[in-house]
């Protein structure tokens, strides 16, 4: 990490850490947050990196029951069976920090060094709404730095049922980051890091084992 990054660097107290853990998982055909990989669970392995680079980590979840081992304040949506932005929604509106990181639960690679490239991008910002990932073409909205107040735009898409993210996310400030600047700023493969899973050859590929017979 460049010197620079360093100076400027937000402190960890003043960012929360939201975890969407509402997916239903259909094609994994388990709850795939809970998959072991490593020694601990995906969703584990997300808190844990989050809680390295925030001071507050919460989930955003419906049915909190599965993660009560976490012993996190759970956040459900206000807009319930909207999806992903319904969880997003709700988790930026019980934040109390300026920027936000957002991370599904999903990513056995995630790292805080990436999380924390991403908020060295955002404090570097004066007017930006999110700090997205743009990898191969491709928008990841779900591990990205948001502004608190972007939840308003978000709700009165809400309201409207207009639930295509992609959508929502023209109408933001957004600050894209490439390949080569998450690279530079991380040290690490981008793609490699925002690799998600979604099936059973997903997590096979990632190096789980996935039991067919429980």
């Amino acid at each position: 990490m460049s010197v620079q990054f360093q100076d400027v660097r937000l402190p960890s107290g003043q960012v929360t850490g939201i975890v969407l853990a509402g997916g239903a998982s259909r094609r994994m055909g388990r709850n795939k947050a809970l998959l072991p990989m490593e020694g601990m669970s995906l969703i584990e392995r997300t808190v844990h990196a989050l809680d390295k680079v925030s001071g507050r980590v919460i989930l955003s979840t419906n049915d909190p029951g599965p993660y009560q081992f976490l012993g996190l304040e759970c956040v459900p949506d206000l807009y319930v069976g909207q999806g992903p932005m319904a969880g997003l929604h709700a988790a930026l509106k019980s934040s109390r920090s300026t920027w936000n990181l957002i991370a599904a639960c999903d990513m056995p690679y995630i790292h805080e060094r990436f999380l924390q490239g991403l908020l060295d991008l955002a404090n570097m910002q004066d007017t930006a709404d999110a700090i997205i990932p743009v990898v191969e073409g491709r928008m990841h909205p779900l591990l990205a730095a948001y502004r608190r107040e972007a939840a308003e735009s978000l709700e009165r898409r809400l309201m409207r049922r207009q639930l295509r993210m992609v959508e929502w996310v023209q109408e933001l400030n957004v600050v894209f980051a490439n390949e080569e600047e998450l690279a530079e700023v991380t040290g690490l493969d981008p793609s490699r890091i925002l690799f998600n899973m979604n099936t059973p050859v997903d997590y096979e590929a990632a190096g789980g084992l996935l039991n067919t017979e429980e």
